[in-house]
C-alpha cells in the first residue's frame, strides 16, 4: 500500500470582487495549518497580477498528515471553494488508497515519481 511523501499543486479561480476576502480566507488557512498541523511541510499561496487565479502548493510526508489537514479544513473548504473554485488539482508522489479516493473525487490528477530528489 502506497502512502509516501505527495505534494498537491491547485489552481483556481478568484471570483470578481472577492480578492481580499479570498486574501483573508487563505491566510486564516494558512495561520491554522502552520499553528496546528505540524506535520505539515508546505502551504504556499500564489496570486497572479490581476488576482483573478491563485496556485496553493501543499506537501506532506504521508496520508496521515494530510488528513490532519483536511480534517481542519471543514467547513472552511466550502466557502473557499465559493469565492475561489477549483481550477485544477495535481497531486505528485505517492499517497494512500485513502487520499486517493478523497481527491479524485475532486477531479484531481495523479504522477508518480518516476525519477529525481527533493531536498
Amino acid at each position: 500500500m502506497a502512502d509516501g511523501p505527495f505534494r498537491m499543486i491547485v489552481r483556481q479561480g478568484i471570483k470578481p470582487g472577492k480578492l481580499d476576502e479570498f486574501k483573508k480566507m487563505a491566510e486564516g488557512l494558512t495561520a491554522g495549518a502552520e499553528a496546528n498541523e505540524p506535520t505539515t511541510l508546505a502551504y504556499e499561496w500564489f496570486i497572479d497580477e490581476d488576482g483573478s487565479s491563485c496556485y496553493l502548493i501543499e506537501s506532506y510526508g504521508n496520508a496521515e498528515a494530510f488528513l490532519l489537514h483536511f480534517q481542519g479544513l471543514g467547513s472552511k473548504l466550502e466557502a473557499l471553494l465559493e469565492i475561489s473554485p477549483l481550477d485544477e488539482m495535481v497531486v505528485l508522489g505517492d499517497p494512500s488508497p485513502e487520499v486517493i479516493e478523497m481527491l479524485a473525487g475532486l477531479g484531481a490528477k495523479f504522477y508518480s515519481l518516476h525519477v529525481g530528489f527533493a531536498r
